[in-house]
């Protein structure tokens, strides 16, 4: 094959991963309005509730055809991805509304390509890649940059702990592909997500947040939720597409430059939206947090390459 065409082709896949991250910090940035807005469906559970039932749009590749009965395995597995999954979004939003967006995320980020690897050189005998002390070195020290310079310690442990809930939550959909196909996986999933919504109404004042919520928010609101999770579903196709086209490992270490257009909406958008990116270009903690960024940008990047 002419080098000419490889050479193209990756620079294709490669665009459309930095596309595709540059959404999925714009629906963090969105996620955080709608977090802001006091009342309403800001609540990080209800919120949880509405991103997990939207989930239910997969129905529409059942007239096609696509979808197989699942065996109990994959039905067991999807529902614990289903649990940890919405867990891990719950502890996300309250550290959202807790903190800024690009405090979270790269801690988020993170400890979920941390405890991924771990499960899977644990659980599956994977081999860690040679590189992984010196990820795990940066990974640590670029959260311990921003941690110790913005967090609280409340927002500190959500982060941790919904970082970590996100990567078992990866790592149980490997799982999952490993036992069905990846349009049954997909689906079956996100209609798991769906039975874990409608479980969240069991809580205790649940269904009267939701229904609170639903009554006290604007339609433009609900409608900026949807368009945002839109979005979110856009760039998840960009990156499979892209995954299809060429290197996971890169695909997956370009995930880091979701941090860095994070820094750089805060730094554009700071004035602009202030009860967003409260606080995100102070002259004193701004050098921090970019010397902190790069850190994980660098030690997700060892894990993968």
């Amino acid at each position: 094959m002419p080098e000419t065409f490889l050479t193209s082709t990756m620079a294709i896949w490669v665009s459309l991963v930095v596309l595709a991250q540059a959404i999925n910090a714009a629906t963090v940035v969105i996620d955080k309005y709608v977090l802001a807005r006091s009342g309403g469906i800001g609540k990080p559970v209800v919120y949880a509730f509405y991103v997990s039932l939207l989930s239910g749009f997969v129905l529409v590749l059942v007239p096609f055809g696509y979808i197989s009965i699942p065996s109990y395995v994959v039905l067991g597995l999807s529902l614990l991805t289903a649990a940890s999954y919405i867990a891990s979004i719950v502890l996300l939003y309250t550290a959202l509304k807790l903190t800024n967006p690009s405090d979270v995320i790269p801690v988020v980020g993170g400890t979920s390509a941390l405890m991924a690897f771990i499960l899977e050189h644990t659980w599956l005998d994977t081999p860690l890649p040679a590189s992984f002390v010196l990820a795990f070195i940066f990974l640590v020290v670029g959260t311990l940059f921003i941690s110790h310079f913005r967090f609280t310690t409340p927002s500190f442990l959500y982060a941790l702990l919904g970082g970590a809930l996100f990567g078992l939550s990866a790592f149980l959909i490997k799982l999952i592909f490993a036992e069905t196909s990846f349009i049954d996986g997909f689906f079956w999933t996100r209609m798991a997500n769906v039975v874990g919504a409608l479980l969240l109404l069991a809580l205790p004042g649940t269904w009267a947040a939701i229904h609170r919520g639903y009554h006290s928010s604007s339609k433009g609101l609900r409608s900026v939720v949807v368009f945002n999770k839109v979005l979110a579903g856009v760039a998840f196709a960009l990156v499979l597409f892209a995954i299809q086209l060429g290197s996971v490992s890169i695909v997956n270490a370009l995930s880091g430059l979701q941090f860095v257009f994070l820094l750089a909406f805060a730094y554009v958008f700071g004035n602009v939206f202030p009860d967003i990116f409260h606080g995100e270009i102070h002259p004193h903690k701004f050098p921090h947090k970019l010397v902190g960024v790069i850190c994980i940008v660098i030690g997700v990047a060892f894990l993968f390459v």
